[in-house]
């Protein structure tokens, strides 16, 4: 069920895998990393793969952290900030051929 209001209650996540009966879509945005992490009370869990089978939203969503993670992943470490040995013994050469 698409509900982007806020939880009426006032619970707290850890508080809502107890006392709630169904997830809204603003509970399941700030579940999602414990979803990813594996870290959802069964319950939790339970009610949040239920609102993803109603929510085309929320699958949307869950669709494009998936993918965000997966882009993060396949980053590589940023570069140096040193210039590679090869090409400062090019620049080297290059200086020392002018002279």
């Amino acid at each position: 069920m698409h509900n982007p209001a806020p939880p009426k209650d006032g619970h707290s996540a850890d508080e809502f895998s107890v006392t709630a009966d169904e997830v809204t879509c603003r509970e399941f945005v700030e579940l999602i990393t414990e979803y990813f992490e594996g870290a959802l009370a069964p319950r939790t869990l339970s009610l949040v793969e239920e609102h993803l089978v109603m929510c085309d939203w929320c699958t949307v969503y869950l669709g494009q952290m998936e993918l965000t993670i997966a882009s993060l992943r396949d980053l590589h470490e940023p570069a140096s900030a040193e210039p590679p040995a090869a090409l400062v013994a090019a620049l080297h050469a290059r200086k020392s051929a002018r002279r």
